[in-house]
């Protein structure tokens, strides 16, 4: 009980050192993360909820709708290489594949380079042991999108916690739950083989990561 305890001091004392050392600049993901990632509209309309996988060196997310808690005909299955600017919307139950350009990259996953850390917090208490969650707040504006952003990351790991996206087509609501930093299968970051040899449809300049969640 005694070496936990140790452990917990000097991991927390690693963190502090960390984030002293950081001068507020923004956290990096780690290489891996995965775990349940819900949207909402500002409005309180559920939009998506489902499991996510993040490949942050090769910049590669994947989004699978959880069927089970969704009232809809169709259901989200993407896939995006941000570096090569490419969405894979995937079906997998057809075995069927929709290809488009992504003009725009910058995406609630990782934090951009050119936001602001607005302060760090504590959710829940900073006293007692398991009862609170040490936090930083970040934002910054999407102005290709007419919109700004807020992020929120643990203090010690940048894992996502939440965020917002306010822009002038819709203002959306991100929540991360069980975030883990490794993923179980590799293979989600690469697309079926029915996707090989898809041309790509026509997509808006502006078409982004954020088009993805609507009513």
């Amino acid at each position: 009980m005694h070496t936990v305890k140790l452990l917990c001091v000097v991991f927390s004392c690693l963190c502090a050192v960390a984030w002293a050392s950081s001068n507020s600049q923004p956290c990096h993901s780690p290489p891996l993360t995965s775990g349940t990632m819900k949207v909402v509209s500002t409005g309180g309309h559920d939009l998506a909820s489902g499991e996510f996988s993040y490949d942050s060196k090769a910049n590669k997310f994947r989004f699978v709708e959880d069927t089970a808690h969704a009232n809809k005909s169709s259901y989200m299955d993407v896939l995006i290489h941000f570096e090569e600017g490419v969405l894979y919307e995937i079906d997998s139950k057809n075995e069927s594949c929709k290809k488009e350009t992504l003009q725009f990259r910058k995406h609630l996953m990782e934090i951009p380079p050119d936001a602001t850390h607005e302060s760090e917090i504590y959710m829940g208490s900073p006293s007692v042991t398991e009862q609170g969650l040490r936090v930083r707040l970040w934002n910054g504006k999407l102005p290709e999108l007419h919109a700004h952003y807020s992020l929120s990351t643990t203090s010690c790991g940048c894992l996502p916690v939440s965020g917002s996206y306010y822009g002038d087509k819709k203002d959306l609501l991100f929540s991360f739950f069980g975030v883990e930093t490794e993923v179980d299968d590799p293979q989600v970051f690469v697309p079926p083989a029915y996707c090989e040899g898809v041309t790509f449809e026509e997509a808006p300049d502006d078409h982004s990561f954020f088009d993805l969640f609507h009513d």
